[in-house]
């Protein structure tokens, strides 16, 4: 995978576009109001029932604890279709008689699905922040930034992972179905039973690594300790890299 200069300005023009036409969709809308919704949900329940947090950092383990699901929901929503709406819509009908690398546009869109994704759970994570004036022992903020840098590199892997979907299936709603069950179901399938079989947690696994989230935030997970923190980024840019490289494999070889 190589890169030259005219390429840069190729690949921002093909950003700019999937973001624009991720804008123009109903998808990043359904996302939002998801992300709202989850919000809504995770902060304001416990007064449903007559309660009250006790502290900031058990606010902040609720939100960060329900952050994968929207992850997976984000990923399923766009990066799994970011390949193969190409191919079932005709569209790369267009784009590859041009004098376009497949490379090219493999990375503007992929950086512009992942700016997408990105930019909303930036804004969940500045909600988040914005309660903690409220309570009187907020995080430090070097821990909330390096915990929103974890999940950025979850989100990486994830979208990666769905990459490979979008680029091997024939179908959208196909390729977001085995993006869900895959990163809902079977990987967590996979991790319990290498749990259940050896004893020992399977700290390769995605699902696992995202406990790299809580880590970084002192004091709000005492069952880990620190040195998984390494294990769980390095995991998470291994899954990234080699979902990357096979998705990129894949799409340069496909045809029409």
């Amino acid at each position: 995978m190589y890169v030259e200069a005219d390429d840069l300005r190729q690949i921002l023009v093909i950003t700019k576009n999937e973001i624009r036409k991720f804008i123009r969709g109903k998808r990043l809308l359904i996302y939002v109001v998801i992300a709202a919704a989850m919000f809504i949900l995770a902060s304001f329940l416990p007064y449903i029932f007559n309660e009250s947090w006790h502290s900031a950092i058990d606010f902040l383990s609720t939100h960060l604890g329900s952050l994968n699901i929207l992850v997976i929901i984000a990923v399923t929503l766009f990066a799994s279709s970011t390949y193969v709406s190409e191919f079932e819509e005709r569209t790369a009908l267009i784009l590859f008689t041009r004098p376009v690398k497949k490379t090219t546009i493999f990375i503007g869109k992929f950086i512009g699905c992942f700016i997408m994704e990105a930019v909303v759970l930036m804004g969940y994570y500045v909600a988040i922040g914005v309660t903690f004036p409220f309570f009187d022992d907020g995080p430090a903020i070097s821990g909330y930034i390096a915990s929103f840098g974890t999940i950025i590199l979850f989100l990486f892997a994830a979208s990666a992972l769905a990459s490979v979907f979008s680029v091997t299936m024939k179908k959208a709603g196909t390729a977001a179905i085995m993006t869900f069950v895959t990163m809902f179901l079977l990987i967590s399938i996979i991790s319990g039973s290498i749990y259940l079989s050896t004893g020992e947690m399977p700290w390769y696994m995605l699902d696992y690594a995202y406990y790299s989230v809580f880590l970084c935030i002192p004091n709000i997970d005492n069952l880990l300790i620190d040195f998984e923190l390494v294990y769980g980024i390095l995991t998470m840019i291994m899954w990234g890299a080699v979902a990357t490289i096979l998705s990129w494999v894949l799409f340069i070889r496909k045809e029409m």
